[in-house]
């Protein structure tokens, strides 16, 4: 892949910069550009972006380690999903990052004893550990606080795995992630040199300038976690550890729409006191497990977006998640005073920017609203009690899947206006920042 890259970038250097018919010339389209070494073309701008684009979300996710009995489709179509959702949703990524910064700090102090880390804190909460019984078979992943138990217990011996052995398991080294740092770092920098230098950006740029920003604060609380581990260490009970095989072998697993069925249904049941939409609910389940999951069972092998975070972790982390959110919403205001060729689509991208910007203010304070008083109705023994807290929790999560429908169509329409702009781009477009070129960057 980078190998390809990087020919694609040499042979557009090398080929030069084909010159602009005359008959489409207009005042929004003619470029200024005199100097053919300092020009770029439509297809640079949008090759920039999308790669960076690509590095931000395929590149730069670090995901959970796979169940055991997933094929290599399941993984693959799973970490497709995850990058649709940062698309759509980038902040949910931050999300579940800082809950798992948070977390693994705490067991790094927790653990000092046994010689833990940062890093064997994310491979623990990545699903790092996988319990074994005699017979080879897996029975669950383990938690950090079920491992605790265990080990306490005297059932099985706790891990002695050191840093080097983890980071043995990942495929991404300190090269691989400062090339993403590298690349998204000159976006964001170029963009910043644009704005100095008084030449237009693109709305395709301010889209991507947004995910680079959040890109590098991913990249800075994910750099000590281990990247696409395919396969877990495993822990055995201790009257099985003369009997372990080598290999973990997973019993009588359903197939793959029958696993999807289950999973959605007893998701679905964790949000039924709220009698939300239904149809509302699977939508946007998928989006809710990344920010903070629906399903807290510890006694399971599929952990996609697990953080084992506390109450008091998973609040701090969506409230800063809120405030960055807002920061991500605003950068797509800087094209607030940007010509636009139609009225209709600059008042379109205001709305939708706005929106973006002032919508997790009250998302994610509704959905801990929400989370609350459903844990209320779950408690309370007085009937009268319970009505009050069902209508409350009904309430705030109808506002709340209200607003994130909102939220995430704003999304959808300044990814495809963005591109729908290129067709008309402003005087000076077509410019460059000539030192920005001497950064190495694809």
């Amino acid at each position: 892949m980078s190998v390809a890259l990087a020919l694609y970038y040499l042979s557009g250097r090398l080929g030069g910069v084909q010159a602009l018919p005359l008959a489409n010339i207009d005042r929004r389209t003619t470029s200024t550009c005199d100097d053919i070494n300092n020009c770029r073309t439509t297809s640079d701008i949008v090759w920039s972006c999308l790669t960076t684009i690509f590095t931000c979300t395929w590149v730069a996710i670090h995901p959970n380690i796979p169940a055991p009995y997933e094929s290599s489709f399941e993984i693959g179509l799973k970490r497709f999903g995850i990058v649709l959702m940062a698309l759509i949703a980038p902040e949910l990524v931050i999300m579940w990052a800082m809950r798992q910064w948070l977390v693994s700090r705490r067991l790094a102090r927790e653990h000092e004893a046994q010689g833990w880390t940062q890093t064997h804190g994310f491979f623990a909460l990545m699903g790092g550990f996988m319990l074994i019984d005699g017979d080879g078979k897996a029975l669950y992943t383990l938690s950090p606080k079920k491992l605790d138990e265990l080990a306490k217990e005297g059932k099985v011996k706790f891990p002695t795995i050191t840093k080097r052995e983890i980071e043995d398991k990942s495929k991404g080294d300190a090269i691989s992630k400062g090339f993403v740092i590298i690349q998204t770092g000159w976006f964001v920098l170029q963009c910043i040199a644009r704005g100095i230098e008084h030449l237009p950006i693109m709305e395709l740029e301010l889209v991507t300038l947004a995910f680079a920003v959040l890109n590098l604060a991913t990249y800075t609380m994910w750099w000590n976690k281990p990247q696409n581990v395919d396969c877990p260490a495993q822990v055995y009970l201790m009257d099985a550890i003369s009997r372990h095989s080598q290999d973990c072998v997973v019993g009588d697993v359903p197939g793959i729409l029958e696993r999807i069925r289950r999973t959605m249904r007893q998701q679905s049941e964790e949000l039924d006191h709220c009698k939300g939409p239904r149809g509302l609910n699977m939508l946007l389940l998928p989006f809710i497990n990344m920010g903070a999951p629906v399903i807290r069972d510890e006694n399971r092998t599929d952990i996609s977006f697990y953080a084992g975070e506390t109450l008091f972790e998973a609040d701090t982390a969506q409230l800063v998640s809120a405030a960055i959110a807002v920061g991500f919403g605003a950068l797509h205001c800087i094209a607030w005073s940007f010509p636009f060729p139609s009225q209709e689509k600059k008042i379109l991208w205001r709305t939708c920017s706005v929106a973006i910007t002032c919508l997790p203010v009250y998302i994610i304070p509704l959905g801990l609203l929400a989370h609350y008083s459903n844990g209320l109705l779950v408690r309370r023994d007085d009937n009268f009690a319970r009505v009050v807290a069902k209508k409350l929790c009904s309430g705030l999560w109808l506002v709340f899947l209200i607003l994130a429908i909102i939220y995430i169509a704003s999304r959808a329409i300044l990814l495809i206006e963005a591109f729908i702009l290129l067709k008309s781009l402003p005087l000076g477009a077509f410019r460059t920042v000539q030192w920005t070129n001497f950064i190495p960057h694809v």
